[in-house]
């Protein structure tokens, strides 16, 4: 994830902030190990319109340049208690969740990139907008347009052949970001 993460420049001592659930803490968590090895700090807030309230603050006091894993959820929090995402997210990168993706990528000065859970991996858009996975961490492959993944890792408990739900494609494009890692292209 540092490759992918890296093709955004940000400046050392950058804030990020991860939004995520309790569940997802295993496939965000090589996410944040990037953050902090490329010398930038993590913070954290929890996917819930309840802690939308949380983002706003975070979004205020320690304007981070990327927010991970926005959500419809995070959306209507903002909105309930009376924020305009739109300009909580202006002049950031927004990694949002495909039921948020429609809208955060309408946002004016906002800089949208995809996240996606792929089983318990997790993809996200590069600079250039392409969606990574590690290459040396994750065969994926497509079967009837779904997203199968294997572990190419040793693992307490295999992994091999995952059906994952998700619909895309593997790319055997090479991004323009410089980070050879696989792109999947996601069906919306």
């Amino acid at each position: 994830m540092v490759r992918t993460l890296q093709t955004f420049g940000f400046a050392p001592q950058s804030f990020v902030l991860t939004i995520s659930s309790t569940p997802e803490v295993i496939q965000f968590a090589p996410f944040e190990a990037a953050v902090q090895q490329l010398g930038l700090f993590g913070i954290n807030a929890d996917d819930s319109p309840f802690d939308a309230g949380r983002v706003e603050s975070i979004s205020r006091q320690f304007d981070p340049a990327g927010m991970m894993g926005v959500s419809a959820q995070t959306l209507e929090g903002l909105q309930m208690i009376g924020h305009d995402p739109e300009t909580v997210f202006r002049g950031r990168v927004i990694w949002a969740r495909p039921d948020a993706w429609k809208a955060v990528s309408r946002m004016k000065g906002v800089t949208a990139r995809r996240c996606i859970l792929i089983g318990p991996a997790l993809g996200f858009g590069c600079s250039q907008g392409q969606v990574h996975l590690d290459r040396w961490e994750w065969d994926v492959r497509s079967e009837q347009g779904e997203l199968v993944l294997s572990s190419r890792l040793n693992r307490f408990e295999p992994l091999s052949g995952l059906r994952t739900g998700v619909m895309g494609v593997v790319s055997s494009m090479v991004c323009s970001c410089g980070n050879a890692d696989t792109v999947v292209e996601i069906n919306d």
